[in-house]
């Protein structure tokens, strides 16, 4: 759905059902805060992770950088781009992605797993 459509939707609802529909979007704003989803096809974007921040990238050719301390980053698609500052775990699945890492939660490196061909996670240095 389009963002003016479902800006639209959302309005019209929040008219309807008023003080309901505000309580049940304070309740969505926490839920989403830990789970930070980018879908799309050229996408340049920056996100800030919390520890408990779980992070889904889905899609082609998107460019993204998460700051701050991700609890896991999974990127499905192809040629996504990622630099992730802090994770526990990182799941890949596709073609030819890149995800560029900083370090893991305290002295561990991020559990890393890979499926698909040509894609590369490696650790900044």
């Amino acid at each position: 759905m389009n963002r003016k459509l479902g800006t639209a939707v959302f309005m019209m609802m929040a008219c309807t059902f008023g003080p309901m529909t505000a309580a049940a979007e304070e309740d969505d704003e926490s839920a989403s805060e830990a789970t930070i989803d980018v879908t799309g096809t050229g996408e340049t974007s920056t996100h800030e992770c919390k520890p408990d921040s779980t992070v889904e990238i889905t899609g082609a050719s998107n460019n993204v950088t998460l700051t701050g301390e991700c609890k896991s980053v999974t990127v499905n698609g192809s040629s996504n781009v990622v630099k992730v500052e802090a994770t526990r775990v990182i799941d890949v699945t596709g073609a030819s992605n890149t995800v560029t890492w900083k370090r893991g939660h305290g002295k561990s490196k991020p559990k890393v797993s890979r499926t698909g061909m040509g894609n590369k996670i490696t650790q900044e240095k």
